[in-house]
């Protein structure tokens, strides 16, 4: 792993920074926009700098907007315009940003890489390194994996986990002496428990399911249905299932803080150490391609990055004492 600097950044890096906290402080002029074009066209290495760090901490400043839809998002999101239109403190917000200090975006974005502050009305939910088991109303059994969050809505007819972000693994009570089947709910379906335990993982574009112990139910949010049994994994939409080649005890190696990879792409394995990272780790598209083999111990995200960097070909820049990693392709 090449670490980069860790008390200070270099003026490049300090300068595309400062751009990208002007860039969310709703304060840039048609005359900011032009001195910008200008930087960047003054050297090649400024468009380097600012793509490699603006993809990494956009997404960042989105998520801590989105909390104003939470309950304390008000107070969290008034301070957060309160800071951005501090222009006499960029500079300061600038060290925050990468940082992640002071009072300002800067600490509402460690807050968000601490817990998911989207799900902080979630029932049930996990920070970021933590993995914690529940017991359900009804005795069943669940394990949240890190950064994950789930409601419930258990009655006398119905016992419904919604998965709002995240993976879990369910040790199901039967359906039997008047209980309703447990049912897992997320936005492409639902997963209606047939058996005792399985796995079930959130993506954004599907939700992936690993059965350990007898069967469970798929169905999409369309109406497609189809039993998967023990020992196999599948993948569904709001419109079809599939199958994923993906042992169960491979998916659900997270219970044991491991990775497990089989040729799988370098993009979903920093995925997964995100959810244990409280930093920031931005992924080239071509770095994010590449295919993975290995075991990984998720509680150890920086031993994790170094095995990557020692096998496939790739650099990892390390900034700011680790609060932003950057991949990308050697």
């Amino acid at each position: 792993m090449t670490a980069g600097p860790e008390s200070a950044l270099d003026p490049v890096s300090e300068a595309a920074v400062e751009w990208l906290v002007q860039f969310h402080s709703g304060e840039m002029t048609e005359a900011d926009h032009a001195r910008h074009r200008a930087w960047l066209a003054a050297h090649p290495q400024h468009q380097v700098v600012w793509q490699r760090l603006s993809g990494s901490l956009h997404a960042q400043f989105g998520a801590a907007r989105a909390v104003a839809a939470t309950p304390i998002g008000d107070v969290m999101g008034q301070a957060l315009v309160h800071a951005q239109r501090r222009g006499s403190s960029r500079r300061r917000l600038l060290s925050g940003a990468l940082a992640v200090a002071g009072v300002s975006t800067g600490a509402l974005l460690l807050a968000d890489r601490h817990m998911p502050l989207r799900q902080i009305t979630a029932d049930l939910r996990t920070g970021t390194g933590e993995r914690h088991a529940f017991t359900l109303p009804d005795g069943s059994e669940l394990l949240l994996d890190a950064r994950s969050a789930v409601d419930l809505d258990f009655g006398a007819d119905r016992r419904r986990v919604k998965l709002r972000q995240g993976a879990l693994l369910v040790q199901a009570q039967p359906a039997s002496n008047g209980l309703a089947p447990l049912e897992v709910l997320s936005p492409h379906g639902r997963i209606q428990a047939l058996g005792t335990r399985f796995a079930v993982r959130l993506d954004e574009a599907a939700t992936r399911v690993s059965m350990l112990e007898h069967a469970t139910r798929l169905t999409t949010a369309a109406g497609a249905s189809q039993v998967l049994e023990e020992g196999r994994s599948a993948r569904f939409d709001t419109l079809s299932i599939a199958g994923d080649d993906t042992s169960p005890q491979a998916a659900a190696a997270w219970q044991r803080g491991m990775l497990e990879v089989h040729h799988q792409p370098l993009g979903e394995v920093v995925q997964a150490l995100r959810a244990y990272r409280r930093g920031f780790v931005r992924i080239s598209a071509q770095a994010a391609a590449l295919r993975v083999y290995g075991n990984y111990a998720l509680d150890d995200s920086d031993r994790a990055l170094d095995a990557l960097a020692a096998t496939l070909p790739i650099t990892v820049r390390v900034y700011q004492r680790g609060w932003l990693v950057v991949i990308e392709a050697a």
